[in-house]
């Protein structure tokens, strides 16, 4: 395995959803192209934006891993 290879093993999304420089940035990308596009986003705080958009994220993790281990219909293997 080369340097340049990924070992895809390591590659986790959820720690990069919980990334609060990750949604900082998304936003910023969202409020550039929104300006592009002739949207006024001077009025928007993008700090705030940012959280409120990883609690939304953590919370439909915390969700979605009830709902999957509820209908799930066998146990996951050791």
């Amino acid at each position: 395995m080369s340097d340049l290879d990924i070992d895809r093993s390591s590659f986790r999304l959820a720690p990069i959803l919980a990334s609060r420089t990750v949604w900082s940035s998304l936003v910023g990308m969202g409020c550039f192209v929104g300006s592009i596009a002739g949207v006024q986003t001077e009025l928007i705080d993008q700090g705030a934006l940012a959280e409120a958009l990883l609690q939304a994220a953590t919370a439909l993790g915390f969700v979605s891993s009830i709902v999957f281990r509820v209908v799930a219909t066998r146990k996951l293997a050791p």
